[in-house]
């Protein structure tokens, strides 16, 4: 029955929505336009985010609590996240040099028109800085990444299991950025990799969300500084 509840659980929190992004994605003539850049992350991770919630306490009978079971604290999380970032950075430049002339690459031309408003705009700054990025895409995909790997890890204590299911989530969340190419696809794999490895050992989340909003974070603020007006 457990078994059940944890398919039933990744079906309706994984599979189907990261199917309908990418049938969605697949489909779109047009891209998202800036206040749907800032107004669907949030109702889209804001909502995952709740329906997360109702199932792990409601069906799954777990508590939020148990993706962050490991030992430490708020120091060491922010001290694990600044180095997971430190270590996302050294495999973006060693992609860029190795994979960038081997791979397909699609510009994000929506985030760059989102980054083109937000210098005329400080409330779309704040917003983006602010909920946008720590709920509606750190929060959210560290959540469901999170809850990929402990609901995989159920099935089987095997250690070939448990790394095969650390590849297993990092595929299914480099597809899902399937808009921006080979590169994007495979880079964060890659990066999700080091993610799943880095949680399997640690057990806290927070240190993910926090090296996601730094890594995001800066790549755009280094965007907005220098991009040419």
């Amino acid at each position: 029955m457990k078994t059940l509840k944890s398919i039933i659980a990744l079906s309706v929190i994984v599979l189907i929505p990261f199917g309908f992004m990418l049938w969605f994605r697949n489909h779109q003539t047009t891209g998202f336009a800036t206040n749907e850049l800032i107004i669907y992350p949030l109702l889209f991770g804001g909502s995952s985010i709740l329906l997360l919630y109702l199932i792990k306490k409601y069906l799954l009978n777990e508590e939020l609590s148990d993706f962050n079971s490991g030992k430490g604290s708020i120091v060491k999380d922010i001290l694990w996240g600044f180095l997971l970032v430190v270590m996302y950075f050294i495999l973006f430049y060693i992609e860029r040099a190795t994979l960038s002339n081997i791979l397909t690459f699609r510009s994000n031309q929506e985030l760059l028109g989102l980054m083109l408003d937000m210098r005329k705009s400080p409330l779309l700054l704040i917003l983006w800085f602010g909920p946008v990025l720590w709920i509606g895409i750190a929060l959210y995909e560290e959540l469901i990444r999170v809850f990929m790997l402990t609901s995989l890890w159920k099935f089987s204590n095997n250690t070939l299991w448990i790394i095969s299911s650390i590849f297993i989530t990092a595929i299914i969340i480099g597809l899902t950025h399937w808009s921006q190419g080979s590169y994007g696809i495979v880079t964060i794999a890659i990066k999700s990799l080091v993610s799943g490895y880095f949680f399997y050992k640690i057990r806290r989340i927070l240190p993910l969300i926090i090296a996601h909003v730094l890594y995001d974070g800066i790549q755009v603020a280094m965007l907005l500084i220098i991009y040419p007006q």
